[in-house]
């Protein structure tokens, strides 16, 4: 995508210099290491920035094809992986996942007591392939702590995106939980994702990491987007950090999923190392191939990406879905927005005034969600501040990539896509 003059597309130079501004406040307050900002309207990029660094002890500044864990945002992309399936005629929504994964017919629902002592009863009805995809199939992550199943969940070992073992040891391991809550009744972030992994790699009989590459970043040419960073990239691979004032008293105990072992905690240092780029699990090659939160990528890579789902499925002469799919994909499937629907619990994304569709949040109401947007803009976020979003009205995409644990540290992510939409003047 070619890069030119902001005013040929109707966005101010002006004003997107107040993007600069803001990442350049986070890093000089030590908030964040460095971080990268893409900006595209009507096909071309008006904003592409690297700011800061991408490694604090290597002196290392960050550049344009700087390597990011994007966690989260391999939800999105493990979505349109199953959407394909969808077309291909694998499935329907209202499938029942226990036709695919024969442990799940029996599921029972949490009822009461605590994470070694409990009574279930039986859910409304079956989980269905449509509840994994909006994430109201009664699933949970582990480190939600909001109930005795999250509990069960650690108890279990039962992990993502830095899970061990394989897609398949997952399933039998879920299979055994009860449900948080009866499939389609409510909103709850999880692992479902990882299911919908599980299920691509069984309906398509090829393992999970090779259909997404077959299928999506081959067509797509994202080029450095993987489940690990191979040795030749790794010296282009940013440093993953925590902020000694948003850590525990223990912040590499807390992370203990993401921490490189040999790493030790410097307290007098603001920005705490939790992974590096050499010896993290990111940097060698793994059998859990995580569908919820696995990928690394950049920024690049990501803007072709997301300019196929802005173009309605279409990229340089492919067409990957059916601009049906993708409209599908980014309308809310959920009776209200996350603030009326969620049991609450952690989201990348506000509450009030957002939606849920297939793999990806959805804006019903810039007044309600208190922000600036457009609605039916589309997009989701990462565990370390990473996030993108898609608006189809504007012919705009907003992409910001840094390596900041936990994503609820600061409102930066809010603070740029404000950013990117004052800056918008016809």
């Amino acid at each position: 995508m070619q890069k030119i003059q902001p005013e040929a597309v109707g966005v101010s130079t002006a004003r997107l210099n107040r993007i600069s501004s803001l990442l350049s406040s986070y890093i000089e307050s030590n908030k964040i290491a460095g971080a990268i900002s893409l900006v595209a309207r009507r096909d071309k990029i008006v904003h592409f920035e690297c700011q800061g660094k991408m490694n604090l002890s290597a002196n290392k500044l960050m550049q344009e094809d700087t390597i990011f864990r994007i966690y989260s945002m391999t939800k999105p992309i493990t979505s349109v992986a199953m959407m394909m399936l969808y077309e291909q005629g694998y499935f329907q929504l209202n499938t029942p996942v226990y036709e695919f994964i024969p442990q799940f017919k029996n599921l029972e629902v949490f009822d009461s007591g605590s994470a070694t002592s409990f009574k279930t009863v039986k859910p409304k009805r079956p989980m269905i392939i449509a509840d994994l995809l909006t994430h109201t199939s009664g699933l949970t992550y582990d480190f939600i702590n909001t109930s005795p199943v999250d509990e069960m969940y650690r108890l279990a070992g039962i992990q993502g995106s830095h899970a061990s073992g394989t897609l398949d040891d997952l399933i039998v391991k879920l299979a055994e939980m009860p449900l948080l809550f009866s499939p389609g009744t409510q909103w709850h972030y999880s692992l479902a994702t990882e299911v919908i992994a599980y299920l691509v790699q069984s309906m398509s009989a090829e393992r999970f990491d090779e259909f997404v590459k077959k299928n999506i970043t081959q067509p797509l040419r994202m080029v450095d987007t993987d489940f690990y960073v191979p040795i030749n990239k790794q010296e282009r691979f940013a440093a993953n950090y925590t902020h000694i004032d948003l850590a525990p008293a223990d912040p590499l105990k807390q992370f203990s999923n993401y921490v490189t072992k040999q790493l030790t905690l410097d307290k007098t240092q603001k920005l705490i190392l939790i992974d590096d780029s050499k010896s993290g699990i990111f940097s060698t090659p793994r059998t859990f191939h995580s569908g919820g939160g696995g990928l690394v990528s950049t920024a690049l890579d990501y803007l072709n990406f997301s300019h196929m789902l802005l173009n309605k499925g279409h990229f340089n002469g492919l067409q990957l879905l059916s601009p049906k799919t993708v409209e599908l994909m980014t309308t809310n499937h959920l009776p209200s927005d996350l603030a009326n629907f969620s049991m609450g619990g952690f989201s990348e994304t506000s509450l009030n005034g957002i939606g849920f569709g297939l793999g990806f949040s959805v804006m019903l109401d810039p007044v309600k969600a208190n922000i600036l947007g457009t609605a039916g803009e589309f997009g989701w976020g990462g565990g370390a501040n990473t996030m993108f979003f898609i608006d189809p009205k504007e012919e705009l995409i907003g992409i910001l990539l840094m390596q900041l644990l936990p994503s609820t540290a600061y409102q930066i992510r809010q603070e740029f896509k404000v950013a990117i939409y004052q800056s918008i003047i016809r």
